[in-house]
């Protein structure tokens, strides 16, 4: 019933996500929706253990320039829904190294959650590496990863990141997972532990099995 439900709030905001994003810019629409049996964001759940539904809308353009509208269920401190709107700018340089640009405002039905950040982030084959800044409540996060792909559309990934400023508690986060795509699926499982003291150990490991089809 808690899917359901969660179906039901979600697709009239991906509807209206779509609908924002789609005259951005002509190039090229492309978009994905996904089935989360627990949605973890920077090594805290935002779901509460639970089933989260989520879609995405990408309008690309000219130079480089995109928007996406990123819609979630959620069931986190009173809020339900959550909408990601970002624009930035995105380019592969002559050497190798790709970068990406941009802002992000988070809403979410609670409006003393939403904030906005800025983000830069860097890739490199198999390596990539990202900042994001509140400037507002003056937050940062700094996350490293690696992907590499081991045959037959099996992928392994390798994530680490770091949480700190003003109004939040600082706490490191890390995770592996390992995907399979076939067509436009794709089907992963991930494992996401925090570290809120270096030298206490890992806990509060979270697994979650994702379902993703692309178009």
């Amino acid at each position: 019933m808690r899917l359901v439900n969660n179906v039901r709030r979600i697709c009239p905001t991906l509807v209206l996500a779509f609908l924002l994003a789609s005259p951005a810019y002509g190039e090229g629409i492309s978009g994905q929706v996904s089935l989360l049996s627990n949605y973890v964001w920077r090594g805290l759940s935002e779901s509460n253990g639970n089933p989260a539904l989520q879609g995405s809308v990408t309008a690309s353009g000219p130079i480089g320039l995109y928007a996406r509208a990123f819609v979630s269920s959620l069931d986190y401190r009173g809020a339900h829904e959550r909408a990601d709107f970002t624009g930035g700018i995105r380019d592969m340089t002559p050497v190798g190294l790709g970068f990406d640009a941009g802002a992000t405002a988070y809403r979410f039905d609670v409006s003393p959650l939403n904030f906005e950040e800025t983000f830069l982030r860097l890739r490199f084959g198999s390596l990539s590496a990202g900042v994001y800044h509140d400037w507002q409540h003056g937050n940062t996060y700094l996350e490293t990863g690696y992907r590499v792909g081991l045959g037959s559309g099996l992928h392994l990934l390798l994530h680490g990141g770091h949480t700190s400023g003003d109004t939040v508690a600082s706490y490191d986060d890390y995770g592996i997972g390992l995907t399979k795509s076939w067509d436009r699926f794709t089907a992963g499982v991930f494992v996401t532990a925090t570290d809120h003291h270096i030298f206490s150990g890992l806990h509060d490991a979270k697994v979650a099995l994702v379902l993703t089809q692309a178009w």
